[in-house]
């Protein structure tokens, strides 16, 4: 049985590296595996306040965005909310090991291009990538489109 104090959270981004998001959040993160989400893909094209690029996600028939399903009580929600300005809270099914699992994201409406996100940023990125396991043409990938 689920506990309704619990939502599911699919991180993609600086997320991936458990030490932010508990960091964000201001508690430890205990459940969390790793999940793909199909039919999405992962971009840099959600322009920074500072004019660097964070990552969002685009719906992709033909693309597929790796993370990171957490479990995460229900008081952190809005903590986690505010640290996201500019995006949305969307509802999505992401194929875990464990099976499917329905949880939340975060997307934008932003399509900038030609910009790149800041070396630090993309290197937590790259780190939780890695913490979490998701292969690693997954992180080329992301590498590629950061440059």
């Amino acid at each position: 049985m689920e506990n309704t104090d619990d939502f599911y959270y699919f991180a993609y981004a600086s997320n991936l590296k458990i030490s932010i998001l508990e960091e964000r959040i201001g508690d430890k993160i205990q459940n969390c595996l790793p999940g793909r989400l199909p039919d999405y893909g992962f971009r840099f094209n959600r322009r920074n306040s500072d004019g660097s690029a964070r990552a969002n996600i685009v719906v992709s028939e033909s693309e597929d965005v790796y993370g990171l399903v957490c479990r995460v009580d229900q008081k952190y929600k809005d903590k986690l909310l505010k640290t996201e300005p500019g995006y949305l809270l969307i509802s999505v099914a992401v194929e875990t090991e464990q099976g499917d699992v329905n949880a939340f994201t975060f997307i934008s409406e932003s399509d900038d291009e030609g910009i790149y996100p800041t070396k630090q940023y993309l290197n937590s990125i790259l780190e939780g990538a890695r913490e979490q396991g998701l292969p690693e043409e997954y992180v080329d990938f992301i590498i590629a489109l950061a440059t």
